[in-house]
């Protein structure tokens, strides 16, 4: 999980999933095993993410969690994954799960890699506590770290407005968990830099409160700022 950028509370963000981290980690089950929360739609969007990637390449799962979708990653490529995300209490999580992978504590809009560093990156419900006008900043340091032709794949709850979170996995906690409009979205990470090659936008299931967005994009070789998705 991750705050995403300076229009949030990475504080509060960090401190909320330092508390739950264990629990979640224990209740929530690695993708595409039973009881996990991924429609098998979700998980289509992540195999052609990870096919769209060179053996052996470079991934970062940004806003990483206890490091679930590392391990449904692992499964489905070659790849060498790292990971990252703001909570402490979820690192130590992931870092138990994946002992061998490298982890680092860090905000997603001041990511602490070198330019080009990465073939892809995964963002998997990373930006849900990321406002709005958050996004532009988190979308920059995404393809400042990606080389060029590198892939992207978000997940996010699609729509519009917030809601506030006071209770997560059995603890009290604060967050405000924001919707993102999908075409909204698209056009901010176009203005990024990347070129959309897919989108998702699909209905809640009966266990949902809200849709489910999915956008799969590629660094530009050479940036097209102002170019409009293809809808």
């Amino acid at each position: 999980m991750n705050d995403g950028g300076p229009h949030s509370v990475p504080g509060a963000v960090a401190r909320a999933y330092d508390v739950v981290a264990r629990t979640y980690a224990e209740l929530i089950p690695t993708a595409g095993r039973d009881g996990d929360p991924e429609d098998e739609r979700d998980l289509a969007m992540v195999r052609r993410f990870a096919g769209s990637l060179p053996s052996g390449a470079a991934v970062l799962d940004a806003g990483c969690g206890a490091g679930r979708m590392i391990t449904y990653l692992d499964t489905l490529a070659p790849l060498a994954v790292e990971g990252c995300d703001i909570s402490v209490g979820m690192v130590r999580q992931a870092r138990k799960a994946h002992p061998q992978r490298q982890f680092a504590v860090t905000a997603m809009s001041s990511l602490p890699y070198g330019d080009r560093s990465f073939h892809g990156v995964l963002a998997w419900y990373s930006i849900i506590h990321t406002p709005p006008a958050g996004l532009p900043a988190v979308f920059a340091e995404f393809q400042r770290i990606l080389r060029p032709g590198g892939r992207l794949l978000l997940g996010f709850q699609a729509g519009t407005g917030s809601r506030q979170i006071t209770n997560a996995y059995g603890h009290d906690v604060e967050l405000t968990a924001y919707l993102h409009d999908i075409r909204e979205t698209a056009a901010l990470l176009e203005g990024a830099g990347f070129q959309v090659c897919e989108y998702l936008f699909r209905a809640p299931t009966a266990a949902e409160r809200s849709a489910q967005g999915f956008i799969r994009a590629r660094k530009a070789e050479e940036l097209t700022r102002g170019r409009k998705p293809v809808w």
